[in-house]
């Protein structure tokens, strides 16, 4: 069997850092891949090291062109099956296997709500061979909300992060870097209105209150063009009470792994959230993790088995709970640490191939 993936550009995204350690596991993958995009980026690079054959196809000129060129190219590559990152680019898939025997394969990893959104994911789903979702909780929303959305054909397949990032020892990053030794908490993810960050920093201030200082805490992650308010408010808060000596801004960092590294704790909260890499990689990295009891972080901790829950929004409840966390940081820690390796069989790249490999299988046969 030889399957195709196909992307938009090969700039640094979700998906396209999935499909990226998908491609470079293509020796354990059970089948042959190659890669079809339209544009270059700042992972092109990367993608050309993993040795996957790489097409790029650039739309121009009149559209039905473009749907022609892929069609001879799966065609002359031999592909059996194609599948899409993106809902667009899964219409342009399913347009493009019309009247052929080419199989087509569609992930969703997050919700499309729109109303130009909506007309293309019913097409999508109705014409796709089989879809693949990041998460129970989005599986039953599309279920719920889809025309012609057939559950048989709807399977979950965990996103999956390559673990030989977390087996190197980094050196400390500049910005944890400090003269006084207080224990160190954080957060990755972008300020968006997806993520509510704010419960954290009000969390912190309540922590002031009690008179628990002992810690720094790290946001990582950038101010978005268009949702300025999430971070600027943030930074408004803490500034306004006090907190910017020991609440650090540090923005996007290319060096998140050696962050997670030398974290104590990680703590999380958000208020649409899909999947939760950002958690699974704290879970995996063995830290403590304190994240907010959303539907989709329940189901990727196990129920709170892999982390410390606390009630969404409650900024009182996530303030007690990191306290405890706080008091407790040695016996957090040490069973962190041992369980990594069950999180690693749950959501290792490995994992999430055997998962594809039962979905294209099964669309084949």
């Amino acid at each position: 069997m030889k399957v195709a993936y196909f992307i938009g550009s090969l700039n640094r995204g979700g998906a396209e850092m999935l499909t990226l350690d998908i491609c470079r596991k293509k020796d354990y993958a059970p089948y042959e891949m190659i890669l079809v995009y339209r544009n270059d980026g700042e992972l092109t690079d990367e993608f050309r090291a993993t040795g996957v054959p790489m097409f790029r196809i650039k739309p121009r000129g009149f559209v039905f062109g473009y749907f022609g060129e892929i069609r001879k190219l799966l065609k002359k590559e031999n592909v059996n099956l194609l599948h899409a990152q993106t809902l667009m680019n899964g219409v342009i898939g399913v347009l493009c296997a019309l009247f052929t025997n080419l199989k087509i394969v569609t992930s969703f990893h997050g919700l499309l709500d729109t109303f130009y959104k909506r007309v293309l994911r019913h097409i999508n789903i109705w014409w796709a061979d089989e879809t693949v979702f990041v998460s129970n909780y989005v599986r039953d929303w599309y279920i719920q909300h889809t025309l012609f959305c057939k559950k048989e054909k709807c399977n979950v397949v965990y996103n999956g992060i390559c673990l030989d990032k977390y087996d190197y020892d980094y050196p400390i990053p500049n910005v944890l870097r400090s003269e006084e030794k207080r224990l160190k908490f954080g957060c990755v993810g972008n300020f968006v209105a997806e993520r509510t960050q704010m419960v954290i920093c009000k969390s912190i201030k309540r922590l002031d209150d009690y008179g628990i200082k002992q810690f720094d805490f790290y946001f990582v992650g950038k101010r978005i063009e268009g949702e300025e308010k999430c971070y600027d408010d943030c930074v408004r808060y803490c500034e306004e009470n006090r907190l910017l000596d020991r609440v650090h801004f540090v923005g996007s960092r290319g060096d998140v792994m050696a962050i997670l590294q030398h974290l104590d704790g990680f703590v999380y909260s958000t208020a649409k959230d899909t999947f939760g890499i950002a958690v699974v990689e704290a879970m995996l990295a063995g830290l403590p993790v304190l994240v907010n009891d959303w539907e989709v972080m329940r189901e990727v901790t196990c129920g709170g088995k892999y982390a410390m829950l606390f009630d969404t929004g409650n900024e009182e409840d996530c303030c007690l709970k990191m306290k405890e966390m706080i008091d407790n940081i040695d016996l957090f820690c040490m069973k962190a640490k041992n369980q990594v390796k069950k999180i690693r069989d749950l959501y290792s790249i490995e994992n999430h191939i055997n998962g594809l490999s039962i979905v294209y299988n099964k669309c084949i046969s």
